[in-house]
């Protein structure tokens, strides 16, 4: 595990509810968001956590500097604690550091190959106003790492202080923006030069060959690739820094003139190294990048007229108003009061014209923001560019799926899966699917149930396994992992086979003791509930209802999203509720964010009536339902 301080350089970005509003946002992301915890808060939800720190921190009018402390807590790929595990860490965690008694709101991500812990925690404590800054915080990390891998029996990584801070942020560029770095290109190219050189006109030759130059600044050295990048010499290496150099090489010389000779190498922001030849791709991200610019500066421009027209023509609309007062009124009293009138409006419609700009400038930007290298990838995978998703597996910063996976013996390959939805698509070139409520990711060669391993993601990755590459499994991890597979894979009668001699034989075991669902003679738990189609669908009144009834029992002040269920709908579901209203019976099901209401017959809302809120249902596009195996967690 890895603990990180994410630090906020000025108080005007240290904003709590701002940034607790984006660990929660789901982005319309199924994995993103997972357990979210407050500690310390009256509140029980998070949005009004977030308002309890912020007044908490309003209180404290001496403090100047970042009220929020921000704590990353990363695990390694494959590995995910329990939820009381997370909880022990972060207590843990917090204790160490002195915010034990502060309020903070903890929310667990799971759309990276990392599953990370967010911490937005209270610098200001609760009871006495005082802000609280942990001292020399990054040496307590490395140590929290050590004993809690220990205590919790987690795989070990490397979190010892090993880099500068400047190596530090150059290498999660690297890895974030998938460009190289000027620190890490002169590391790969003209360190080891460097360091050879006997003299400080020896040092400037080399860096004259790699188009750079060193220069004094304040107390030290900086190196700049003549563009406009500067980075401290000591970021580069420790033996580069201002002292280290003056004690070998003597006092700083400044470079002699300037030479015409070009450089023999020079630093551009070029991918980093990978594993297949990326010059058409970076070719057409360098195009997208130039359209993009381009558009944006027509849009602002074209953004810009208007408001100019738009301002002129209120003017000019005040002023015929202004001349018709003053050719039809009377008296000086009526035309002063006209005339301030006119005046008001027209200060009003400026600031509207004005508002609408600066939303019409909001949006330009958004639609036109310059994405790195690594975020144009996974655009373009996303949208099913399977040369971008190679690129992005090929990166040196890609591992693949590690501990409970599932793969295939065969090279059959199926882009389009049936009833799998792509979710997101990681910096590492992993797709998660979603299938119903379950997510299953896909590195390529590897299968894996995202969070917790429940009997619907096996039986969901095994048909996705199935569709995608072919029936031959092979299946890694646990022993108690590949027995659970092996019963799912039987009980659910699929058409695959094992590699593994003794895990086909327990699938065949369990297909003959289990009798197939089609040919059950006897309703089950898990029969399925048909509803009838002519049932008449709820009208725009009864939806407007239910929100109401939804918003009043979630305690919320939006309106939540209520829908008539639709055929494209069909998949895993979460219960809710039953209702009986004017007659009619309507049952209601969450996914996601949403709430669908679908008509159902008597029958179906007698057997519902049992059923505990939360409670896994599948549906089809003609509605029928069927429960499920247990909770979603």
């Amino acid at each position: 595990m890895i603990i990180k301080h994410v630090p906020m350089r000025t108080l005007r970005k240290s904003n709590v509810v701002s940034l607790v509003d984006y660990l929660t946002n789901t982005q319309g992301r199924q994995e993103r968001v997972g357990e979210i915890t407050l500690t310390n808060c009256q509140s029980d939800r998070h949005d009004a956590a977030s308002l309890e720190m912020l007044n908490t921190q309003s209180l404290n009018t001496r403090a100047q500097s970042d009220k929020t402390y921000h704590l990353i807590i990363s695990f390694r790929p494959g590995e995910l604690p329990s939820a009381a595990t997370l909880r022990a860490i972060e207590a843990r965690v917090c204790q160490r550091l002195g915010f034990g008694e502060h309020q903070r709101v903890s929310v667990l991500h799971h759309d990276t190959n990392n599953v990370h812990l967010h911490l937005a925690i209270n610098k200001i404590h609760p009871t006495r106003y005082t802000l609280h800054e942990p001292y020399k915080a990054y040496r307590a990390f490395g140590e929290l790492c050590d004993s809690l891998e220990d205590v919790f029996h987690l795989e070990r990584d490397h979190h010892q202080v090993r880099k500068t801070s400047g190596e530090n942020r150059a290498s999660d560029m690297e890895r974030q923006a998938g460009t190289e770095s000027l620190i890490g290109w002169m590391q790969r190219e003209c360190l080891d030069h460097l360091r050879a050189a006997q003299s400080w006109s020896a040092l400037h030759q080399v860096l004259r060959q790699h188009g750079l130059a060193i220069q004094p600044r304040g107390q030290g050295l900086v190196i700049t690739d003549g563009q406009g990048t500067f980075v401290r010499a000591s970021s580069v290496a420790r033996d580069l820094s201002k002292q280290s150099l003056e004690r070998r090489l003597g006092r700083f010389e400044p470079p002699g003139p300037v030479q015409t000779a070009t450089p023999t190498r020079r630093y551009a922001p070029t991918p980093v190294r990978s594993r297949m030849d990326t010059r058409a791709l970076y070719a057409r991200y360098q195009q997208d990048r130039l359209t993009r610019t381009q558009a944006r500066a027509v849009a602002m421009q074209e953004a810009r007229t208007r408001k100019a027209h738009a301002m002129d023509a209120a003017k000019r609309a005040a002023q015929i108003k202004r001349d018709t007062i003053k050719l039809t009124m009377r008296g000086r009293i009526t035309k002063k009061l006209l005339y301030a009138t006119v005046s008001q409006t027209l200060r009003s419609d400026l600031r509207q014209i004005l508002d609408q700009h600066r939303r019409d400038g909001v949006a330009i930007t958004a639609r036109s923001t310059r994405l790195t290298w690594a975020d144009w990838l996974r655009q373009q995978a996303l949208a099913g560019d399977q040369e971008a998703l190679r690129a992005l597996r090929a990166r040196e910063a890609a591992h693949g799926l590690t501990g409970d996976t599932i793969t295939v013996v065969g090279t059959r390959l199926m882009n389009a899966v049936v009833g799998a939805k792509q979710d997101y698509v990681t910096k590492q070139g992993t797709i998660i699917y979603r299938v119903g409520l379950s997510a299953v990711r896909d590195d390529g060669t590897r299968l894996q149930v995202s969070r917790e391993v429940t009997n619907d993601g096996i039986d969901a990755a095994l048909r996705l396994a199935a569709q995608k590459y072919g029936t031959t499994i092979a299946v890694s991890g646990s022993d108690a992992f590949k027995t659970r597979v092996a019963e799912v894979a039987g009980r659910s009668h699929l058409t695959i086979r094992f590699d593994d001699a003794r895990l086909e034989a327990q699938r065949q075991r369990h297909v003959r003791d289990s009798p197939c669902p089609s040919t059950a003679e006897t309703p089950s738990a898990t029969a399925p509930m048909q509803t009838t189609p002519p049932l008449t669908p709820p009208s725009d009144a009864m939806l407007r209802r239910l929100a109401e009834q939804e918003r009043k029992r979630l305690q919320v002040i939006r309106t939540p999203t209520v829908r008539r269920f639709e055929a494209g709908d069909e998949g895993m579901v979460q219960f809710g509720s039953v209702e009986q209203i004017e007659g009619t019976h309507f049952a209601l099901v969450h996914r996601q964010d949403e709430t669908l209401v679908l008509s159902i017959d008597e029958a179906t809302y007698k057997r519902l009536t049992s059923s505990t809120r939360g409670r896994t249902l599948h549906l089809n596009a003609s509605g029928s339902i069927r429960l499920g195996r247990g909770h979603r967690r």
